[in-house]
């Protein structure tokens, strides 16, 4: 005896006829009636199964679709239609009987049963249904914990699109104000990761509830599968990657949360991790370690908005730091420093980037506040113009040195930037220090080899895209003789 299908189930019940489905989705009517038996899923593609579970939500009525749909999945009657739609186009395929349907064993069940929800990934969906359904667990969790996410397969950053990507870091940001913690695991790249993924990435980068871990590529992964679990044994989102439809799962059930929290412990024991973050105090600790892991041969990247008081002649940076009341020891701490950010420019090439627009914006005000100098003091602090035009001519005598290089385009006219908020020291295959001037307290160091490649990398395009008049030495001299004559 030939055993129905749900398809055919819900032909039998009037929800669709086969002539419907084999109009709508142009194939012989052959093929929509094997369709409604177990014998012939071979020939269920998973776009017609989408197509036909949409007409079904058409057509059919919802109270009687809901309990079907119970039945499949528990709690699936609070769900948006789009999630509905996902589950009856998985359940299609499933074999059914009138038996199945019961509506006081489905609340019976209701209260025992394991949440379980497979979902489709469907091409004209930004954000897949599996993805949004973890995230929003998150937001129900009431006690914050630990959510780990391994960085292969389906939530690979380097490629998935903006939307996404947006939607996971707002929900990873939303969670950490919480009081979770994210660790998300990724693997080494055999090469450098585009740069606007890395770029995307910095403020995921720079909060420090939020931390990278690299595994080596050689690293044995539990099948190929690729997942999100939040906490210890609570919630996970599994992928399977099989050849041709890749099925997302939401699973709530101890067994296999404990089985992918205890996997991750021993992948993470083989990390090491990405992003070191530093105390806005540790400023002296950041150029130590830049000092000590830059190379002599290659070349150290700077990219600011503006001239910073860690770049003024020790007289003047006395001159400022008096002015905003600095103590003796704190007017140490800062030429320290200073001395160090020197010494790294006097062992390697360097290639300073400061926004020309920015500088001439400054010049136009009577003072203005210097946010490295804020952070440092701990306090709001100020330049003068007058103040900056002595720097802009210690910069003239600066520019005359043959391993340091500095540039002056126009952010936006030039390199397409933004106002760039961040200060971003970086050196191919040795470092890469980031520091937010927007929030003195966000911060991080990393010789992880695929950031400092990739963003090193990124500085060489800002370089090539500066117009070859503005590269030169002349242009940037007669422009900061302009800005001092203002």
């Amino acid at each position: 005896m030939q055993k129905k299908t749900l398809f055919g189930y819900l032909a039998e019940k009037g929800f669709i006829t086969a002539e419907t489905a084999a109009e709508k989705l142009e194939v012989p009517l052959e093929t929509a009636e094997q369709w409604q038996w177990t014998d012939g899923l071979s020939s269920f593609t998973n776009d017609e199964s989408k197509k036909l579970s949409e007409i079904i939500f058409e057509n059919g009525d919802r109270s009687e679709l809901g309990t079907i749909l119970e039945r499949i999945s528990p709690g699936s009657r609070k769900l948006q239609s789009s999630d509905q739609i996902e589950i009856l186009c998985k359940a299609l395929r499933m074999e059914w009987s009138e038996n199945s349907i019961n509506t006081v064993n489905v609340q019976k069940k209701e209260k025992q049963a394991v949440p379980i929800r497979i979902y489709l990934p469907q091409c004209n969906e930004r954000i897949p249904a599996a993805v949004k359904a973890f995230w929003e667990t998150v937001a129900d969790t009431d006690v914050p914990c630990d959510i780990y996410i391994t960085d292969w397969g389906m939530y690979s950053f380097d490629n998935i699109d903006q939307a996404l990507f947006q939607y996971c870091a707002e929900e990873m940001f939303s969670a950490v104000k919480r009081g979770f913690t994210v660790h998300i695991i990724t693997t080494e790249k055999s090469e450098y990761p585009e740069v606007r993924t890395i770029l995307r990435q910095l403020p995921l980068y720079l909060n420090e509830r939020i931390t990278y871990y690299r595994l080596p590529s050689d690293t044995t992964l539990p099948a190929t599968e690729s997942w999100m679990s939040l906490g210890m044994k609570t919630t996970l989102l599994v992928r399977l990657l099989p050849s041709e439809a890749p099925v997302a799962t939401l699973i709530q059930e101890p067994t296999l949360g404990q089985f992918y929290y205890n996997w991750t412990q021993i992948l993470l024991a083989e990390t090491r991790p990405i992003n070191h973050h530093m105390e806005n105090s540790d400023t002296v600790q950041i150029f130590t370690r830049m000092k000590s892991d830059v190379h002599p041969l290659m070349t150290v990247y700077f990219l600011e908005a503006a001239p910073s008081c860690l770049h003024m002649p020790p007289q003047l940076q006395r001159e400022v730091m008096k002015a905003n009341d600095a103590n003796e020891t704190e007017i140490g701490l800062c030429q320290r420093i200073s001395m160090l950010r020197t010494s790294i420019r006097s062992i390697c090439k360097c290639t300073q980037i400061y926004n020309g627009d920015r500088i001439l914006h400054l010049l136009q005000q009577e003072k203005y506040q210097d946010a490295v100098l804020s952070g440092i003091l701990g306090r709001p602090a100020y330049i003068t113009s007058e103040q900056l035009k002595k720097q802009l001519r210690f910069f003239l005598s600066e520019t005359e040195h043959t391993n340091y290089t500095m540039y002056l385009p126009s952010f936006e006219m030039d390199l397409r930037l933004s106002q760039c908020g961040v200060s971003i020291a970086v050196q191919e295959d040795s470092m890469t220090a980031v520091m937010d001037l927007t929030n003195r307290s966000r911060n991080f160091y990393s010789t992880d080899i695929s950031c400092t490649g990739g963003l090193s990398m990124y500085m060489e395009q800002l370089g090539k895209m500066i117009p070859p008049v503005k590269r030169s030495g002349n242009w940037t001299r007669r422009l900061l003789k302009r800005y001092i004559e203002l």
